[in-house]
């Protein structure tokens, strides 16, 4: 019975650690395929680092250290296991974590679609001055279904270190847009006449 519970963690670890680098190389992926980023920041809770990866991380090394100081010989496996896996769901969260501005959108999650939001489909802003930063929330409508589900918001955190270069690039991609679209004025004279 023992040896079956062994071999059960033993492949629940195996799973695990393939599950987590498989997420690792999807986040890297989806980081690399991002073109023309002007902008990048932090947003993890500690830090700029993600809470629960980091902490996990650290845990695991110390752990390691452990073993490794105690020449625990059959533990050395597991433990790199879990190390391995720390490391995977670091470099995931952190990348997830991490907001981007480039020549098309705004990426909040790169592994999160619907929290891509290009330029052309932002139709108002509003800024909100808060603790260390400004908040921003961006009106969008979704290109699918625009009529059925109405307007959805973006709000993203910017720290003051990045406050001038995002508004730089806001006003680049929206202002002149926003500008352009006041009413035009009428004559109501002439409108009366026909």
């Amino acid at each position: 019975m023992k040896e079956l519970l062994f071999l059960l963690f033993q492949g629940v670890l195996v799973l695990f650690t393939i599950a987590s680098t498989i997420m690792a190389v999807y986040s890297v992926q989806n980081k690399l395929r991002l073109r023309k980023v002007k902008l990048s920041w932090r947003t993890g809770r500690l830090g700029g680092y993600p809470l629960f990866a980091t902490i996990f991380l650290l845990l695991m090394a110390a752990l390691v250290t452990v073993v490794y100081i105690n020449n625990d010989v059959e533990r050395y496996t597991t433990f790199l296991c879990y190390l391995w896996i720390g490391s995977m769901w670091f470099i995931s969260s952190y990348l997830a974590s991490k907001h981007y501005i480039n020549d098309y959108g705004i990426v909040k999650n790169i592994n999160e679609p619907s929290q891509t939001i290009p330029w052309f489909q932002i139709l108002d802003q509003v800024e909100r001055e808060v603790s260390g930063g400004i908040e921003y929330t961006f009106s969008y409508s979704e290109l699918e279904k625009p009529l059925v589900t109405g307007f959805k918001q973006l709000k993203i955190f910017v720290p003051n270190a990045k406050k001038q270069s995002f508004e730089k690039i806001v006003s680049l991609k929206l202002k002149n847009r926003f500008d352009s679209t006041g009413l035009p004025s009428l004559n109501l004279k002439n409108i009366q006449s026909d």
